[in-house]
C-alpha cells in the first residue's frame, strides 16, 4: 500500500512540475521579447506593448496587487494588473513570470512610494524615510503566467 501511495505522490508532482498559473488574460498568442530588447525600449519609447519573462523580486504583501520584476542590468520593472482586475500569488518571490501588458517609462509619487513600502510590511522607519518620487519602468498586465520550471 505505502508503495502505491509514494508511486502516486511522486507522478502527481512530475504532473504538477509542468503546469503554469496563468492569471488575467491568456497571453499566449503574444511574442516574448527578449530582456535586452525591452530595456532598450524603455529608453526609445514612451508607451510599447510588450511580453517577457523576468524574475520576481517584491510582491505586495497584502493582496498580491503589484510586483516587480528583474529585467536584468540591476533594472527593474514595476507591474499593476489592468483594471485591478487579477492579483497574483504573495509568495512568487525568486520565481520566473511571463508577463504581457503596456509599458512604459513614469514618476511614482512619494505617496505611493509609501504606499508600496506598506505594502510590502517595511517598518515605518522605512516608509518615513522615503523623500522624493522616483523615476521607474511600469507595465499595465493584461496576463502573467507564474512558470513552474524553466
Amino acid at each position: 500500500m505505502k508503495k502505491y501511495l509514494s508511486i502516486i505522490i511522486i507522478f502527481s508532482i512530475s504532473i504538477l512540475k509542468g503546469q503554469t498559473l496563468t492569471f488575467g488574460e491568456d497571453i499566449s498568442k503574444y511574442q516574448i521579447d527578449e530582456k535586452i530588447k525591452v530595456q532598450e525600449l524603455f529608453d526609445s519609447k514612451s508607451k510599447f506593448n510588450t511580453k517577457f519573462k523576468a524574475e520576481v523580486t517584491d510582491v505586495c504583501q497584502v493582496k498580491g496587487c503589484w510586483m516587480r520584476l528583474n529585467i536584468g542590468n540591476d533594472i527593474e520593472v514595476m507591474v499593476n494588473f489592468k483594471d485591478y482586475g487579477f492579483f497574483v500569488p504573495r509568495d512568487i518571490i525568486g520565481k520566473n513570470v511571463l508577463v504581457n501588458g503596456e509599458a512604459n517609462k513614469r514618476k511614482i509619487s512619494i505617496n505611493e512610494l509609501k504606499h508600496f513600502a506598506y505594502d510590502r510590511g517595511d517598518s515605518k522607519e522605512v516608509i518615513n524615510s522615503i523623500t522624493k518620487p522616483e523615476e521607474i519602468f511600469s507595465l499595465t498586465a493584461n496576463g502573467v503566467e507564474i512558470l513552474t520550471q524553466d
